[in-house]
């Protein structure tokens, strides 16, 4: 995990927190885009969890056609 994917999802738990102390004392409508931007960051932390999985999976792949090479040679 990178410190900026870190940094994103401690963000996203502030962000949070805070909405739901602000619903508390002024009211969910009043707090309403507080919310929507925790959630904008969730779904951009969603985003390079996956962009980063699929990286990983790109980068297995050429690693994997070499053990199979290696086996029917061998």
């Amino acid at each position: 995990m990178k410190l900026f994917d870190i940094i994103l999802f401690v963000l996203i738990f502030c962000t949070f927190i805070i909405g739901v102390d602000q619903a508390i004392v002024i009211g969910f409508s009043e707090s309403y885009w507080i919310f929507m931007f925790s959630l904008a960051l969730l779904f951009l932390y969603g985003y390079r969890k996956g962009q980063r999985q699929s990286r990983e999976k790109e980068a297995l792949k050429p690693s994997q056609k070499q053990k199979k090479k290696k086996r029917k040679h061998g």
